[in-house]
């Protein structure tokens, strides 16, 4: 190799080695001139936080929805238990009732005759010295 063509080669390589460190260069001063512009930085950091947020929005907005479902699920399940007891104890309610009123008919039913003819003539009785007890009040 001849010294122009070793010249040639040594500007060359300087030439690539110029162009990356102005490449180099470059970036270094766009990344200096980000970190200095802090209203640019402030921005951006809002924004991730303002994305953040509404994540976090949306996070919460499901489970919510979804406590509700399984709360509303309990609800019914409770509603359904209750009514099932209500059904139960009015059925029992009206046996009870049932039977009393069985055993009062049996009850009238097997009361002697004379027994009636008794509270009948008592109840006359009654009225009778009602009626004569106003009679000599008025007089």
């Amino acid at each position: 190799m001849t010294s122009s063509e070793q010249q040639r080669l040594e500007e060359e390589r300087l030439q690539a080695e110029i162009v990356e460190l102005r490449s180099d260069l470059g970036e270094t001063v766009e990344a200096l001139v980000h970190k200095a512009d802090l209203p640019a930085r402030a921005k951006e950091r809002g924004n991730e936080l303002k994305e953040e947020a509404i994540e976090r929005g949306i996070e919460l907005q499901e489970k919510v929805v979804d406590r509700t479902v399984e709360l509303g699920g309990r609800a019914i399940e409770r509603g359904n238990e209750w009514k099932a007891q209500a059904v139960e104890r009015g059925s029992e309610l009206r046996d009870r009732a049932i039977d009393a009123a069985e055993r009062t008919r049996e009850a009238v039913s097997q009361t002697p005759a004379d027994r009636w003819v008794k509270l009948a003539a008592a109840g006359v009785a009654l009225i009778t010295v009602m009626v004569i007890v106003r009679r000599v009040r008025r007089s």
